[in-house]
């Protein structure tokens, strides 16, 4: 397949997950970053490098965003808010953190592609994310197994971004503010 073709074939799965992402779902988590005193993100492997960098970006706009194994990640509490990232919604040590989490009296989002997954399931709101996973949820695609998942929760995500960063009146000055300098 030529490069032109593939790009236009990711980009038509992308913007097909992306439409089928419910809008209600979304608002739901924006105001729930919204409404927490902390926001603590985890995820495995490629959708842990999701959760990371939705983390980053709410940092930008002055959130207390912590990744979980980090070592400067204090304890979670009653107030915050753990947003889990899992395509399968049943990555163990996902599963296992987001458990941990609401017993400590976390709210507990699931960004996922499957909302009857255990993830899904034990969540207290989800963004569900429909794109293909490794266990054949979602919809179909011609790339490597996860990465339709992946890539549309990046942007699922980006677009959340916009929606706290507008509530809170954040400019584009403020967020290169908090822009790491040490680079």
């Amino acid at each position: 397949m030529d490069f032109r073709k593939a790009a236009d074939t990711v980009q038509d799965e992308v913007r097909s997950v992306l439409a089928a992402v419910d809008a209600g779902e979304a608002e739901a988590l924006t105001q729930a970053i919204l409404g927490a005193d902390r926001v603590f993100l985890t995820g495995e492997g490629r959708s842990g490098l999701v959760a990371k960098a939705f983390a980053m970006r709410l940092m930008h706009l002055g959130v207390c965003a912590n990744v979980v194994g980090e070592t400067t990640t204090p304890s979670i509490e009653k107030g915050n808010l753990l947003i889990a990232v899992s395509g399968s919604g049943e990555t163990p040590v996902t599963a296992h953190l987001a458990k941990a989490g609401k017993a400590s009296g976390a709210r507990l989002a699931a960004v996922t592609a499957d909302a009857g997954s255990s993830l899904g399931r034990s969540a207290d709101l989800k963004l569900v994310v429909p794109g293909r996973v490794k266990t054949g949820k979602g919809r179909q695609s011609c790339q490597m197994p996860g990465s339709l998942f992946e890539q549309a929760a990046l942007l699922a995500l980006e677009a959340i971004v916009l929606g706290v960063c507008a509530a809170r009146g954040e400019t584009h000055d403020g967020m290169r503010r908090r822009h790491a300098n040490l680079e």
